[in-house]
């Protein structure tokens, strides 16, 4: 198996469990999210959102109603088909046209942001051997400057492994 359509077919997984999510109840003054199945946790900044979480504790989906979505996920054994480290970080050259493309392999994590049909895209994913954590937001080109503060927020918070094996980190 190819290892592109690999990270389609989580995408495509990512979907599937999206659409039987539950909705939760987040302080609309101060929202935060904090996984407990993958132990990731964010925040973002305040304001009126629906944020629904997956049935199978994979992750969130926080709209707005205005063209925001944002996803923050993890899903297990993303190394179906043999992906590796390396397949991972080459994951990050598969956008030739995007705008922000940022590759920290020590930290082993990539950022990239692109436009596609009229839409921002922003995808921050981190490596981990066993599910990879997961910051993606799209929304309309034109509200860019409405949204730059929540996804810096988001960002900055994204901490992705507070908890694995029983122990959480600082």
């Amino acid at each position: 198996m190819a290892k592109y359509p690999v990270f389609l077919f989580l995408m495509f997984c990512l979907a599937i469990s999206i659409g039987r999510a539950e909705k939760i109840t987040v302080n609309p003054d101060d929202p935060a999210y904090h996984n407990a199945r993958f132990g990731f946790s964010l925040s973002w900044t305040p304001g009126n959102y629906t944020v629904s979480e997956a049935e199978n504790g994979d992750g969130i989906t926080v709209t707005d109603g205005k063209g925001l979505t944002m996803l923050a996920y993890a899903a297990l054994d993303p190394r179906v088909g043999n992906v590796t480290r390396e397949d991972f970080f080459a994951q990050a050259n598969r956008k030739p046209r995007a705008a922000y493309r940022r590759v920290n392999r020590q930290e082993g994590w990539y950022a990239l942001s692109y436009v596609e049909n009229g839409n921002i895209v922003y995808i921050k994913q981190f490596y981990s051997g066993d599910h990879w954590p997961t910051l993606r937001f799209e929304y309309p080109q034109s509200m860019k400057q409405q949204y730059d503060r929540l996804v810096n927020r988001a960002v900055s918070t994204f901490r992705p492994f507070l908890c694995g094996s029983g122990e959480c980190l600082p």
